[in-house]
């Protein structure tokens, strides 16, 4: 089956989170991935932004991070980038991780990841209310 995808790959952003004593002295610097998928048909014609994926308002999310105060758990993030993908109508899946570079001298990176539908997403969601 076709599909069409919008990814950004690797976007840095550098955010106060963490439990652990050492991680709330300041911000810290993550890598974000996103694979958001469409039905191929949702994309009849492409003839202006409008009618594709606008990955900049995606960057935007992201970076705003680093604005925000310490967030306990890299868990919320991902929670919170998943339905930010959710909230165009189009998406039908999203792939995503979040990945800390600094967090220990002997591990390059550590984090999480997800690939969920909309209808799997909105299903834990509604369980989690």
């Amino acid at each position: 089956m076709s599909r069409y995808y919008c990814i950004i790959q690797n976007a840095h952003c550098s955010v106060r989170l963490g439990i652990h004593d050492f991680e709330k002295n300041g911000p810290q610097d993550i890598l974000v991935s996103v694979k958001l998928s469409f039905p191929f048909s949702a994309l009849q014609r492409i003839r202006h932004i409008g009618d594709t994926v606008d990955y900049e308002p995606l960057r935007n999310f992201i970076q705003s991070w680093s604005e925000r105060p310490h967030v306990p758990l890299i868990e919320d993030l991902l929670d919170e980038l998943v339905s930010h993908c959710f909230d165009d109508p189009r998406v039908d899946h999203v792939e995503a991780t979040i990945r800390k570079t600094t967090i220990f001298d002997e591990v390059e990176e550590i984090g999480v990841g997800i690939v969920t539908s909309r209808r799997d997403w909105l299903e834990l969601r509604g369980r989690r209310e």
